[in-house]
């Protein structure tokens, strides 16, 4: 229905501001509206400016006078340069003969309307309200992307966004959609306007609070100078933090908030607001959407439900990424179903690898990880999981030294040195050399630091994820890329507990593990922090022969494959006796 206004409007004469034309439909629409209400008096009618002759210059008149009484009228500033006086009539005439014009929010913000950063579907801000379900008769949307939301509430709204001219599309909701909408231009980080009024020193708290903050905003916020003392994890240039610290300070019971799926699993500032959220009991559940359902933005993202009269001390993780939740509407991914996605969570339903309840002491065992890969498994997954109960575990980083790779420039002269990647991994045994090589002139002194030693355990974690490695004896200096965690025992027996630590992260229970901890999807990693905190098993000296034996018959095995392999490349080079 949008789309088919664009068309009509740009039929207009091509000089026609088609931004300054849909303005200019919806807000005569409203007028027409307000006149027909009896809410402005007879000669300043729809009817009566429409019934004569129509000018531009008697138009402009017309809306000076109605914005002395008529709130839309003050938002609304009327660009003669835009139109003539053809263009002008065929706009009311388009008026008057639509019965019902396409939402204000799909018109302004959805499609081709450009107003905001991104704007959020009308399925994501229909699931925002239903996640809230609460009986208050108020809630507040502060950092809006859209106004999609108002669709699917009649609550009273109180909405904030700094985006300027949002105003004019909040009074057009009001009016044409018959909405409540108190909104404030405002910067709520700098400067909050919904406060207290028994108490100016406080924050007006709001029952039920839903938003959609923008993603990765960076600005200036001065932490120290909020009155308010809402800012206790914020620090840097990237506002997401200080936005749902924002949200917290304004939330009295349940807020529902979009956020990217990496604020379930970055470390820094942001894992210490999940710490905080968990420790609180505040978290009720994780909901992961599938990606690309965003127009205007391939980044994931993911609903955090935040309810601070949770009873319970769990949190219900459910991940809508699966195929049976999406289809295909054209070129966009849309739900098949709400109702089915909200009875998983309000009935708070547990579904093999779709929802899991999990306790949060277990999500603190996890380091404040809210990943949703690493609570909502498989059965399969569970039973490999369950295998691990049978040894003693230790955190990784108890028994070795873990580091990430840094990167090394090549000078063109200086050291020569092997640089590893996953793909040079041998399938079986040791990693002794690679194709890759660098020169390091300037560089040499930070090679001690990195250079790989035998018997290091090499573990892809960025970008492919999971592959394994072990060096072996070395006669030429040789350091792993960035995509490689090394670990590197620390025992008097490193070889044989570094070839059973090898063999266990090859096993399919060691890699079942290692996907559990994987974050992101357009670069899939592991973070390092997760790698040391990773509870491995504490193998007997005769687990440590038997995976020792296993290690040398694997290697015989692809010696065995290579050997056929060749005699097969033998055979058909030898085509009827022709070498």
């Amino acid at each position: 229905m949008v789309n088919e206004l664009y068309k009509d409007l740009d039929k207009l004469k091509s000089y026609v501001n088609i931004e300054e034309a849909l303005k200019l439909v919806y807000v005569t629409k409203a007028w027409e509206k307000l006149s027909r209400n009896g809410e402005i008096t007879d000669n300043l009618t729809f009817e009566s400016f429409y019934n004569q002759k129509v000018d531009l210059k008697k138009l402009a008149s017309t809306f000076e006078k109605l914005a002395k009484q008529i709130k839309l009228f003050k938002l609304y500033s009327f660009d003669l340069k835009s139109f003539d006086n053809d263009n002008l009539i065929k706009i009311l005439g388009f008026v008057k003969n639509i019965d019902k014009l396409p939402s204000v929010n799909d018109a302004f913000f959805l499609d081709k309307g450009k107003m905001g950063d991104y704007s959020v579907s009308n399925q994501i801000a229909e699931l925002g309200v239903n996640l809230l379900d609460g009986k208050s008769k108020e809630i507040y949307v502060p950092f809006t992307n859209g106004f999609a939301y108002t669709k699917y509430t009649d609550k009273k709204i109180f909405a904030d966004f700094q985006l300027s001219k949002v105003a004019l599309v909040v009074e057009l909701i009001n009016i044409l959609e018959d909405k409540d909408i108190k909104f404030e231009e405002t910067d709520s980080l700098q400067k909050p306007t919904f406060i207290n009024e028994n108490a100016p020193h406080l924050l007006k708290e709001f029952d039920l609070v839903l938003s959609f903050p923008p993603f990765g905003k960076k600005g200036k916020l001065d932490v120290s100078k909020d009155k308010f003392h809402r800012f206790n994890f914020q620090k840097g240039s990237v506002l997401d933090v200080a936005h749902i610290e924002h949200i917290l300070a304004q939330t009295k019971f349940k807020a529902v908030v979009l956020m990217p799926v990496g604020f379930t699993y970055r470390g820094s500032t942001e894992e210490k607001v999940r710490e905080h959220l968990v420790n609180k009991n505040y978290l009720e559940a994780v909901i992961q959407l599938p990606p690309n359902l965003h127009s205007a933005t391939s980044i994931e993202t993911t609903f955090f439900v935040i309810n601070k009269q949770k009873e319970n001390e769990e949190v219900h993780f459910i991940n809508l990424k699966d195929d049976s939740f999406i289809t295909r509407d054209g070129r966009k991914l849309v739900f098949k179903s709400l109702d089915n996605i909200l009875d998983i969570y309000k009935n708070k339903k547990e579904i093999d690898s779709i929802a899991s309840i999990v306790n949060n002491d277990e999500i603190a065992k996890n380091n404040y990880s809210l990943a949703i890969d690493r609570y909502v498994i498989s059965k399969e997954a569970k039973e490999l999981q369950k295998s691990l109960e049978q040894f003693e575990l230790v955190e990784l980083e108890k028994i070795a030294d873990i580091k990430r790779s840094q990167l090394f420039k090549d000078e063109g002269e200086g050291l020569e040195i092997y640089e590893l990647s996953p793909s040079d991994f041998s399938k079986a045994g040791f990693t002794l050399e690679c194709g890759k090589t660098k020169q390091i002139g300037s560089q040499e002194k930070r090679l001690s630091t990195y250079k790989l030693e035998p018997f290091d355990v090499l573990l892809s974690t960025k970008g492919t994820i999971g592959k394994v490695g072990i060096i072996g004896e070395i006669n030429k200096p040789m350091m792993a890329s960035q995509a490689i965690q090394v670990i590197r025992i620390q025992s008097e027996d490193k070889k044989e507990k570094a070839i059973a630590l090898y063999m266990f992260f090859k096993s399919d229970l060691g890699q079942t593990i290692l996907s559990s901890l994987v974050a992101g999807v357009a670069m899939p990693q592991i973070a390092t922090a997760e790698i040391k905190k990773l509870k491995v098993p504490l193998f007997t000296k005769d687990n440590e022969k038997e995976l020792f034996l296993n290690f040398n018959n694997e290697i015989e095995m692809y010696n065995k494959i290579i050997l056929f392999e060749t005699n097969i490349q033998q055979i058909h080079n030898n085509f009827l006796g022709n070498k």
